[in-house]
Parts: structure tokens; sequence; C-alpha cells
């Protein structure tokens, strides 16, 4: 709690022109700081009140809000937390604010609410992400699978995976007690049962992390093909306005140009590349290399070409990719029907192939519902079920599953039970970084600087 002593401070609603703005006061003294600034303090917890806000050096009059008191522990940072509703704007929000600092509160750090919350056990570290996540959702399911992990069912997952292995490390440690006497304290069978729920748990957890990162930040899908194949006007078209230069200049795009659009209530990340092509241009090549970059980091791939003799060889490229693919036949109101269907032939459920016109805006819609479509099928995005979205998460997660990998080695190795318990109460130690049991400062500061102040 270091540095997070005090009675603090923030608005906690957007700064600007609004009808309603909130300040927020959270710490043990949060009372005596509004009491001389109000005609009317809240006789109880959880009761609103109406009441004159002044400067109580001047008895300047400032504002009539309304201040709602929150009793500790039953608040939201755990502390005496008290709402003052005053009318929006960037004038009287300021004009609180600097009557509270006078009496003695102290701006909040970025989510350092959110912090003392965690710090007082009225969240985990999961919980507290979850808080930041659902600020910054971009679409409905980026905020239900938020939603999921504000519950804390990925802390209780977390919490019996835990309590699996703390039993296996037990029962080990108790036998090292009695070692020196005739009793048989370890059946190795329930020790090598246990390692092997926790590693089925700690699998599952893991495997739900490209769904969970795809549902948070969105799917990452690069437009690739060769100059002049419609990349860019593909994406104004999807974009439904002219966002990205186009030219009949082979090499116009010379850097990827990145938009989010929400579909259906998906984030998707689209991505204008750099024409694939032989050149020797310093800088062309410099955006091939991002091109590449992105094709390797993808969710799903749209290889477009204008050419219907070109599918077979595009559909035998993305064969040999492990994400979803699709084809798109592009200026099909300038190809003979015949040709078009003889490209559509090739398609296959993974890699279908879809002609559209970009520049006339044909198939346009129907393509973005394949490609959702598509995405769906290979990732089963569920947002009702509880996944991982965080790179931190997956670290700690494949730290528990090395060390219980390590757990069970030992333990057909017929090794000292001590070295079993130890691989194990280092998974443990792992889970624990997740939930925040044991995370260090510089994680923590990680974490909450990505709240706005206020939170």
């Amino acid at each position: 709690m270091a540095g997070y002593e005090g009675t603090i401070a923030a608005l906690s609603t957007p700064e600007g022109v609004g009808g309603i703005a909130v300040v927020r006061v959270s710490g043990p003294d949060a009372l005596h700081i509004i009491k001389p600034c109000v005609s009317r303090i809240p006789p109880k917890a959880l009761q609103a009140t109406f009441t004159p806000f002044f400067n109580p050096e001047d008895g300047h009059f400032i504002d009539d809000v309304i201040v709602t008191f929150f009793k500790s522990p039953r608040s939201y940072t755990g502390e005496d937390l008290l709402e003052i509703s005053c009318h929006g704007g960037r004038i009287i929000p300021a004009l609180i604010l600097e009557v509270l600092y006078a009496r003695g509160a102290r701006p909040a750090l970025p989510g350092e609410f959110t912090r003392r919350a965690f710090i007082n056990g009225k969240m985990d570290l999961t919980q507290a992400e979850a808080v930041a996540d659902m600020i910054h959702a971009e679409t409905e399911k980026s905020l239900k699978s938020a939603r999921v992990l504000l519950q804390g069912r990925l802390a209780r997952e977390l919490e019996e995976i835990r309590h699996l292995l703390l039993d296996a490390a037990s029962l080990l440690e108790i036998g090292l007690d009695f070692s020196d006497q005739d009793i048989e304290t370890i059946d190795p069978e329930d020790i090598r049962d246990r390692i092997e729920r926790g590693l089925t748990h700690i699998s599952d957890l893991m495997a739900s992390y490209q769904t969970g990162r795809i549902l948070h930040d969105g799917a990452r899908i690069p437009i690739v093909g060769k100059p002049n194949a419609g990349k860019s006007s593909l994406l104004n078209a999807i974009l439904k306005e002219e966002r990205v230069i186009t030219s009949d200049i082979p090499g116009t795009t010379r850097d990827y140009i990145e938009e989010r659009i929400n579909h259906s209530g998906y984030l998707l990340r689209l991505y204008d590349t750099a024409g694939l092509r032989d050149t020797r241009d310093f800088i062309e090549l410099a955006g091939l290399e991002k091109t590449k970059k992105l094709m390797k980091d993808a969710d799903l791939m749209l290889m477009i070409t204008e050419f219907p003799n070109e599918v077979p060889a595009l559909s035998a490229f993305l064969e040999g990719q492990e994400i979803p693919g699709l084809i798109v036949l592009n200026k099909i109101d300038r190809l003979p029907e015949e040709d078009v269907r003889t490209a559509l032939s090739y398609t296959k459920p993974d890699r279908p192939v879809f002609a559209v016109s970009a520049t006339k805006d044909i198939h346009i819609s129907a393509l973005m519902d394949r490609i959702l479509d598509l995405l769906q099928n290979h990732y089963v995005l569920n947002t009702e079920s509880v996944m991982i979205s965080h790179l931190r998460h997956q670290n700690h997660l494949n730290a528990a599953k090395k060390a219980l990998l390590s757990a069970r080695q030992a333990l057909d190795e017929g090794m000292s039970p001590e070295f079993i318990a130890l691989d194990i109460r280092e998974a443990m130690g792992a889970l624990d970084d997740i939930t925040g049991k044991t995370t260090s400062p510089e994680v923590l500061n990680h974490i909450f600087n990505r709240f706005c102040i206020g939170k």
C-alpha cells in the first residue's frame, strides 16, 4: 500500500461538456473533508442527499450537487467513499476538486480507485483487469467477455486448480514428516491423478487464449495480394468511405493501413498491405516485410486477386496455413461469368472462394458475413465461457504447466517427495501471480496504468 495512502479525489466521468459529472472521494478522511463543503451530509450509508456545495474558505457557492455515501467496507474501494454528482462541463468539477484538494485530499493516480479495491480484497487481479477491459471494450462481444472475468469466474477456476494442487503438495509434505516411521502416507497414483487433472484444466484455459484475444483485441485480418488486385478498393468498400488512396500505379501502398470495424458485435482489424511482388525499391521492400509479419500474425487471411487462373495457386497456399483463409476474386464486373464460376468451384470449407467487385459494391456485405462465419467456426467465439484474453495470463499458465510437467516427470522417476512438492508449489505460485496473490508491484503498476484517472 506504500504510496497509496491517504484520501484521494478525482473526476470519474470524462472531462468536457455533459449533463452530469461525478467526482469521487475515497479514503479515511472522506467525510471529514467534505463536511464543511455541504449544508447537509448523508446521515447514513447508501443514501443520496441533495445539497449545495460551497467553498468553506470564503463561503462561495459552487453548485447544487447530489452526494452519495458508501461506508467502508461496503464500497467499491473498501474504504469510505463519496460520489458527488454535479452539473457537467469543465469549470464546476474543477472547482469542486480544487476545494477537495485544499481540504486535504490528493489527486488520484490512474486506476487508483480500482487498485485500492484490489488491495482491500474487494476483487482479485483478474477482476480488476476486467474493469479496464469493460472501459476499453469496442464491441458488445468484447464487453460480454470482460463481464465473465468481472464476475470472478476465471478466478474461481484458478482457485479450483490451486486447491487440487495444494492437496497434492500437502500429501507429499505430510509424507516427509512421517518419512522416519513405518507409515504409508503417499499414494503415487493419487498424486499423479491430481497432477494430470491440473494439467488438463490449465491446458483447456491456455487453449482459450486465441479466442479470448480475438474477442478482446479483435481479429487480425490482412488483405493480401499482388499490386492492383484491389486491396485498397476492397478496404474502402468495406468501410463505405474513401479511406485509402487507390491508383493503377503498382506499389502505391508502401506501408500497411489498419482500420477497426464492428461487424455484428465482433471487432475486426483489417489491414491494407503492400502488394506482393519482386522489387528493388527500398521503401517498398520495407512494406513487404511488414506484410509478411502481418500474414504470420493473422487470425484470418484475405487473399485477393483479379485473375481467375490464380485461384488454384492461392488455394494451395492457404492449404498450408494453420489459420482460416478466404480467396477474394475481385473485379467480377469485368470478368466472364464462366471464368467466375470456374474460380468458385475451388471453394473448400476452410478456404472458400468469394467473388466481389469492390468498386461496384457487389457482394461486399455477404463477404463480411462469410468472414465472420469462418472466424466463428474456426475459433468458436463463445462469449459465455471462461477464457483468458491477456498474454500475462497465458504466460503464467504456461509456467504452471511446465512446473507440473516437471513434477510428473519427477514422480515417474521415483524422485524424493520434496522435489515433486517443490514443482507443484511452483505451479501454484504461477497461478497466484494471475489472481494477484503474489504479483510484484511492477506488474501492478503496469496493469493499473492502463486505467483512466478516476476509475
